[in-house]
């Protein structure tokens, strides 16, 4: 196999990885809209650094990271919806992107690569830094597991113990929003929401236990990114699409046996 195929084989492995940690704690909180708010956010990044010449990874996380700040800040000290917070601050986003957009004189970069994604397209560079945030993610979720179990189940509940969730919860934003960055290449803007939720909602029609949940997630991503690149690369499809498929299929099976059991 070809190196680039090899690197792009692990840039799907590590991307469906890093997504797949936080996709329980997603789907149980109800707010995959985030996901797809901070995604569709990062266009608003990617226009700021083709403007000011940035690294265009680089202008879209400082961006979308600010933005997941002052989204967990509303909502908690101002006691905004977080529904109508993020709201505000993707049409924001999105116009002043597209103004950004229209008034740049160069339109060389590959805006459809991060819209749809296009795995074969990451670099070496790029896949080690998808492993470091695995690892990252990883022991951000042990650390606070606790924390994170009681925001996802009964954020009222932790109040009543006194478990302080703050910290958490900003770092959770936080670390959401460079994990969508990072995966923009992978995945693309309009699909890196399909495989931040479909990995966990497929655990959940097979396990109840959350580290039960987030092992099966990883263990979706893993197969479903091998067996989509696979795929993708005999009948030349696009990979990020074919691997979204390929979740979705598994995630019929799900159902279908969790209405039979």
């Amino acid at each position: 196999m070809p190196g680039f195929l090899i690197t792009a084989l692990w840039g799907a492995i590590l991307s469906g990885i890093s997504l797949a940690i936080f996709a329980p704690y997603v789907t149980l909180r109800k707010i995959s809209y985030l996901g797809e708010a901070l995604s569709h956010v990062a266009f608003a990044g990617i226009a700021i650094g083709i403007i000011t010449g940035m690294n265009l990874n680089l202008a879209a996380m400082i961006f979308v990271s600010g933005i997941a700040w002052g989204i967990s800040w509303l909502s908690r000290h101002q006691k905004l919806q977080e529904a109508n917070t993020i709201t505000i601050f993707l049409s924001l986003s999105m116009a002043l992107g597209i103004i950004l957009i229209s008034l740049s004189r160069s339109y060389s970069f590959d805006l459809p690569s991060y819209l749809f994604g296009n795995v074969l397209l990451i670099q070496k560079g790029e896949v080690w830094a998808l492993g470091a945030l695995s690892i990252i993610n990883t022991l951000y979720v042990l650390f606070f597991y606790k924390e994170l179990f009681y925001l996802s189940y009964n954020p009222e509940m932790a109040k009543v113990f006194r478990i302080r969730t703050a910290l958490a919860e900003r770092l959770f934003y936080l670390l959401l929003a460079i994990n969508i960055v990072l995966n923009l290449k992978s995945a693309g803007i309009i699909l890196v929401t399909a495989q931040l939720i479909l990995p966990a909602v497929i655990a959940f029609n097979i396990v109840r236990r959350l580290h039960f949940a987030i092992l099966m997630s990883i263990a979706t991503a893993i197969f479903t990114a091998l067996v989509g690149f696979g795929l993708s690369y005999q009948l030349n499809l696009p990979t990020g699409a074919t691997i979204v498929i390929c979740q979705g299929l598994l995630y019929g099976i799900s159902f279908f046996l969790k209405r039979r059991v």
